[in-house]
């Protein structure tokens, strides 16, 4: 299971409210990071997502405790938010959540907030799930309950197992001489 996750837009506040519409979640000041927030989704579950500004990374702390076992004070080597020139367009962090609202409820948001909302047909009809792209930058995928259930259900090995066995099979039957490299291959001059 996936607790949580943090994810760096332009506005936080305005998204971390979005994904709590969305979610039907709460919204909390995110004090670790600052200008952040924290949008639960109220599940049960401690399902959260870490709104921060764009450019913020996490840093590795330096250093171990004497004892690393958990039992001592360990703020002074843990990871910090910390702010980075670095502020790509695109990202290939992507988020898929599951929520309550109607695919039309999610397109009204998107036409709202002025973000791309794409509901797409993944693999031709395997499942479909609607692309919100959160400030036209971040792709949050969006399952609606029914959607949900058609993940849920591919997504089961056996599921896999069975949609995948004439791929496994061939690759099985491949000689291992065909994919190693050879020897005498030299591809520079």
């Amino acid at each position: 299971m996936i607790n949580h996750i943090s994810i760096a837009v332009n506005d936080p506040k305005r998204v971390a409210d979005v994904l709590a519409e969305i979610w039907d979640g709460v919204v909390y000041p995110f004090p670790p990071s600052p200008n952040s927030f924290i949008v639960l989704a109220n599940d049960g579950k401690g399902t959260g997502v870490e709104v921060t500004p764009a450019g913020t990374v996490l840093v590795p702390g330096t250093g171990l405790p004497e004892k690393n076992d958990g039992s001592e004070d360990t703020s002074e080597y843990e990871a910090t938010f910390q702010t980075s020139e670095m502020r790509p367009r695109y990202v290939a962090t992507h988020l898929n959540v599951n929520t309550t609202k109607s695919i039309d409820d999610l397109k009204a948001i998107g036409a709202r907030e002025g973000w791309r909302t794409l509901v797409a047909n993944r693999d031709r009809g395997l499942f479909q799930l609607v692309e919100l792209w959160v400030e036209d930058q971040f792709m949050l995928e969006v399952m609606t309950p029914e959607q949900t259930r058609r993940y849920v259900e591919i997504t089961d090995p056996a599921f896999i197992e069975r949609a995948f066995a004439q791929i496994m099979q061939a690759q099985a039957n491949v000689s291992p001489a065909i994919l190693a490299p050879a020897a005498e291959l030299n591809v520079i001059g």
